[in-house]
């Protein structure tokens, strides 16, 4: 239509350079032709009416009736925002980009990080400038403006959400590593790149971070390629995280190695991930405990005295006492706290979304004895796919708690105990990101994956999906994709995977 437009301002002189031919729809009555304008300019378009329709008809070659539509529309910069906020909304990659949008009632700057900039200016940026265009009379220019969330908090435990600049976030990070101790193999580098610092995919580097996170797991083969164990861990910076993966070796294990939350350098291959939008993992043939000059370590702070956003609430169920208390005695690795949790997110990546709900379930000596439950405030939109999945609208985390609002909460519910998730190297990068930006450490928590457990305890499965286990075990998750409900299926999969465990030993 804009071509159309172009026409026929040139013919009439210039008469309808107010007005924009938004759309065409057409029915069993013919074509209907919007029409914006401006406010202003609204009573004068409307008595144009039917000049319009005649010049519309001979210049597109309509041979249905038409019929003219006419609208004046806002201009104002609050209605370019919210035009670009819900278009951002179908982007799910965008989603971060809807909290900071600076809009004028002539132009559009919208921040993003860099790599969601590579991806929006093949398909997002050049459909938005179609959207803008149909949607206001006069042109309104696309800026963009590369930048990096990042949280700060206050001495006053306010926190605070600063833009990074482009050349902070693309800044090569280095620490000096001095007083290297091996763990497994032989490291020889002493100035390293630091975790949040590793891009694309790349043969022996070393690498520099806190180790957090380590968790068993079985690799899936078949035939010749056999399954064979392997353990996964985190490298996190302060601000960022690694996913690393190690194959032990002669009975080594890093859960052995006695260097959970403690600095260590890593040297292998990097690639990156298909499904995290962007993340890099790494495959770790040697790794080393070290002092990094820069890298700090975030220390875990007093217990709260009290509940104050989200308060936990006694859990009592007759399964529990039929399915689980089946006599003798509590298996070791039943014996002490552990805390089942597991976020909604308003997507995949740990770059870009933020969580939207959290649930979680405690486990004390193999019982089930507490719940905790809450949905948070992402403070940006929830891509329709992510809600139809959830069941998570934006009009139900509207004016729900912040993050961080809940984290002190679960940060009570949850100390001194380990940690479990269903696939909790998903899970557990949303803690450490936005946990430690808050200022509440988890690096130094136990950790426990359900999915990584079950081809141990569940002989012969190969679908390790959380309903899969359950259905393996006997179990159901009533509600799947809700944190709470998903938190409470997996503490009920680990206490009866541990009882096989236990058992077949």
């Amino acid at each position: 239509m804009n071509k159309i437009y172009d026409i026929i301002s040139k013919r009439t002189g210039g008469k309808f350079d107010g007005v924009r031919f938004a759309r065409v729809s057409l029915g069993r009555r013919g074509a209907v032709v919007k029409v914006i304008c401006r406010d202003e300019d609204y009573a004068k378009t409307a008595q144009c009416r039917d000049e319009l329709k005649t010049l519309l008809t001979e210049e597109c070659g309509f041979h249905a009736n038409i019929s003219v539509e006419i609208e004046a529309v806002d201009t104002s910069a609050r209605a370019v925002r919210e035009i670009v906020a819900e278009f951002i909304g179908k982007f799910p990659y965008m989603t971060a980009a809807a909290t900071d949008i600076n809009a004028t009632d002539s132009s559009v700057k919208i921040k993003m990080h860099k790599s969601m900039l590579d991806l929006a200016k093949e398909d997002f940026l050049p459909r938005l400038a179609v959207v803008l265009e149909n949607s206001f009379v006069d042109k309104i220019k696309i800026e963009t403006e590369i930048v990096e969330l990042k949280s700060s908090v206050a001495d006053d435990g306010t926190v605070y959400m600063t833009q990074k600049p482009k050349q902070e976030e693309e800044k090569e990070i280095r620490y000096d590593v001095e007083t290297v101790r091996p763990i497994w193999g032989e490291i020889t580098e002493n100035n390293v790149l630091s975790a949040g610092s590793v891009k694309g995919n790349n043969d022996d580097i070393t690498v520099c971070g806190i180790l957090v996170m380590p968790t068993e797991f079985m690799s899936k083969g078949v035939g010749a390629k056999r399954s064979r164990p392997y353990e996964k861990f985190l490298l996190y910076d302060g601000s960022r995280t690694l996913q690393c993966r190690f194959f032990p070796r002669d009975g080594f294990s890093l859960l052995d190695a006695n260097v959970l939350n403690k600095p260590v350098c890593a040297f292998g291959n990097t690639e990156v991930e298909r499904g995290r939008t962007g993340e890099i993992a790494m495959t770790v043939r040697a790794l080393c405990e070290c002092n990094a000059v820069g890298l700090n370590l975030l220390k875990a702070v007093p217990k709260p005295k009290k509940y104050i956003t989200v308060k936990p609430k006694e859990y009592s169920e007759f399964v529990q006492a039929s399915l689980f208390d089946g006599g003798g005695e509590l298996p070791q690795s039943l014996k002490g706290t552990f805390v089942a949790f597991d976020f909604e997110t308003t997507g995949l990546s740990i770059f870009y979304d933020k969580p939207t709900e959290l649930g979680a379930v405690k486990i004390v000596d193999g019982v089930i004895t507490e719940t905790f439950s809450t949905l948070i405030d992402p403070q940006r939109p929830i891509p329709p796919e992510v809600s139809d999945k959830t069941g998570i609208t934006d009009d139900m985390v509207r004016g729900q708690p912040l993050f961080e609002e809940v984290i002190p909460d679960f940060y009570r519910f949850s100390h001194g105990a380990a940690l479990i998730g269903h696939n909790i190297a998903f899970d557990f990068p949303f803690l450490i990101k936005y946990g430690n930006a808050c200022g509440y450490a988890f690096g130094d928590r136990a950790t426990y994956d359900t999915l990584g457990i079950a081809p141990r305890a569940i002989s012969g499965i190969d679908n390790l999906t959380l309903d899969n286990v359950l259905g393996n075990l006997g179990l159901v998750n009533d509600n799947a994709h809700r944190a709470q409900s998903d938190a409470l299926a997996t503490a009920k999969a680990f206490i009866a995977m541990q009882k096989r465990l236990a058992t077949a030993d």
